[in-house]
């Protein structure tokens, strides 16, 4: 993940988000298959984050409102503070508008490794519950399905 393209500059704009507006002098970091931390809401309740490698989450982008991305990676990056900050890279689904024949789902194309049209490093905290949305491959079209009726018993 470190190889991806702009990562050096993804990265400033991630510390930038954060409040943290000066160049980086560090190059300390260290990577993770999973991460838990605890968020607290505008109304007071707190509520407990687990991400792990290969989670699909819901990101709320300005523009295009409810998003979907499979985490990539998850790590930590010495700020000149001399504090550790946690960050994911993330690969973003791309809907194609388009349906699938049978499930009458939405189909997405994954981000591709070279596609820099979107950013990939985000503050971990971009991710403040983890939402159940559910994707599958299909293999046959190199798509991915949403999976629309995927719904949690009571």
């Amino acid at each position: 993940m470190k190889n991806l393209p702009n990562f050096k500059s993804e990265l400033l704009l991630s510390f930038m988000d954060i409040g943290q507006k000066s160049a980086l002098i560090y190059s300390q970091m260290s990577w993770y298959e999973l991460a838990t931390y605890t968020m607290e809401k505008s109304d007071g309740v707190f509520s407990k984050v687990h991400l792990h490698i290969g989670d699909v989450v819901t990101i709320h982008e300005e523009d295009s409102g409810e998003c979907y991305a499979i985490i990539k990676g998850i790590f930590k990056y010495k700020g000149n503070d001399d504090k550790y900050y946690a960050f994911i890279t993330i690969d973003w689904f791309n809907n194609i508008n388009r349906i699938h024949n049978v499930l009458k789902c939405p189909l997405f194309r994954i981000q591709t490794s070279q596609d820099i049209c979107w950013r990939r490093i985000f503050p971990i905290l971009i991710i403040d519950h983890v939402q159940k949305v559910h994707f599958v491959y299909d293999t046959k079209i190199d798509l991915w399905i949403k999976n629309n009726y995927y719904f949690t018993a009571i």
